[in-house]
Order: structure tokens, then C-alpha cells, then sequence
């Protein structure tokens, strides 16, 4: 077995003798919760408290944290997509007409009504990885049924874990790689995971109808003022 010597000097760069010395140690870091992007502090600041803390320490953010380490190796790193989305879903969430806050009269439902951003929050505080697997999730949303999105993620999950496997079996390697090829998804979450995505699509979607009605009306009133 590997010294701890050996293992504090393989953090960065992994062998097989602390691979197999780290085998049986618990690698949880699913809950580790970081802050959010400041552009993403609109849609933190408009979410239900029931939402909020699903998306900050519940099975959601298990999730966000889980596939974005899993994936986060070999992601392109995409900073200006990543601005631009937390501005864009912060806008949406601070639009009372997109998203109604629940009140007394809405009753055990109040913290269910408006729009579901569950998901883009628990991605936004979950560090490297997990904004781009969220923006994967809401494009197989809309290709896919839900039924068939959720078997896709778990074919994708299966497949993932394969490779970084694969890779355990060379001479060096991250040490993210050892905790990555251990991480486990159930099912279940890859569902929860699919219908918040499946919400906010749902959502970006009357966004930008309501846009382009928007600029229609403005367009009109330019046609008939310029025929006066």
C-alpha cells in the first residue's frame, strides 16, 4: 500500500500504486457547493427557498456536481457562452410576467409557481463542468422525450466512466480521473436531472415568443408612422 507520502505527491499527477491506495477511500465531493457567477445572482436572488435549497443541497446539486466532474476533463472551456447564459436566464428570472412569485393565495403549491431554474443553479454553484453539462441537458430536452433523454444521459454516463477506466490503466493520470471513474447516477436523478432542464427550456422558449411579439409590435408602429 502506497505511503501518504506517495499519495500527497501523486495529487497531481496519478500512478497505479496510489490509484490502488486510494481505491478504498470515499471520494464524496458531490456536496461541496461554491458560488455562483455574479451574472447568475438574479436567478439565485428570484428562486423559491424550496427550489433554492433542492438546487444548492439537494439531489440536484448532487447531480450538477457529479457530471460535471465526470465530464469536466475533456470540456472546451467556454467562459463568454457561460456570461452570456447567466445574463440572459437572470433576465428571465427577474421578469415578473416569465416568472410569478407564489404567494398565500397559491398555498402548499406557492414555491412551485413561476419558472423552474433548479437545475441552472445548482450547475452554476458546482464548480468546472457542470454549467456545460446543463446546457447539454437542455438541447437533449428538446430533441428528446423525456423517457429517451434520461436513457441517453444514462448511455452517456456508462460510456464516460469506460473511458476514464481505460485511462486508470496508464502509467500516469489525473487524480480527478480516480475520483471521476468511481461516480455513480442513478437513474432517477438522471430524470429529476432531464425535467428541470425540460423546464427551463419550456420557459427560454415563451421568452423568445414574447420577444418577437415584441418586435413585431414595434415594427408595426414604425410601418404605420412612416406612412402618416
Amino acid at each position: 500500500m502506497a505511503s501518504i507520502g506517495k499519495i500527497a505527491l501523486s495529487l497531481a499527477s496519478g500512478t497505479q500504486e496510489a490509484t490502488l491506495a486510494l481505491a478504498n477511500i470515499n471520494l464524496d465531493f458531490s456536496m461541496v457547493k461554491l458560488t455562483a457567477p455574479t451574472e447568475y445572482q438574479g436567478l439565485g436572488a428570484s428562486l423559491s427557498h424550496k427550489r433554492k435549497t433542492q438546487a444548492e443541497d439537494g439531489s440536484t446539486h448532487v447531480t450538477a456536481r457529479k457530471l460535471g466532474a465526470l465530464f469536466a476533463d475533456d470540456l472546451p472551456s467556454t467562459p463568454n457562452l457561460a456570461r452570456a447564459y447567466g445574463l440572459r436566464v437572470s433576465e428571465i428570472a427577474e421578469n415578473p410576467i416569465l416568472n410569478p412569485h407564489g404567494g398565500k393565495s397559491d398555498g402548499p403549491l406557492a414555491d412551485l409557481v413561476g419558472a423552474d431554474g433548479t437545475s441552472i443553479w445548482a450547475a452554476a454553484t458546482s464548480g468546472k463542468g457542470a454549467m456545460a453539462v446543463h446546457l447539454l441537458a437542455c438541447m437533449l430536452a428538446r430533441i428528446w422525450p423525456g423517457p429517451e433523454a434520461t436513457s441517453i444521459w444514462a448511455e452517456l454516463v456508462a460510456s464516460r466512466k469506460e473511458v476514464l477506466q481505460n485511462r486508470l490503466q496508464e502509467s500516469e493520470f489525473p487524480i480527478t480521473t480516480v475520483a471521476a471513474a468511481q461516480i455513480e447516477v442513478a437513474r432517477d436523478n438522471l430524470a429529476e436531472w432531464d425535467a428541470s432542464a425540460r423546464s427551463v427550456r419550456s420557459v427560454q422558449d415563451l421568452s423568445q415568443y414574447s420577444y418577437f411579439r415584441k418586435i413585431v409590435r414595434q415594427q408595426r408602429r414604425s410601418v404605420s408612422n412612416s406612412s402618416l
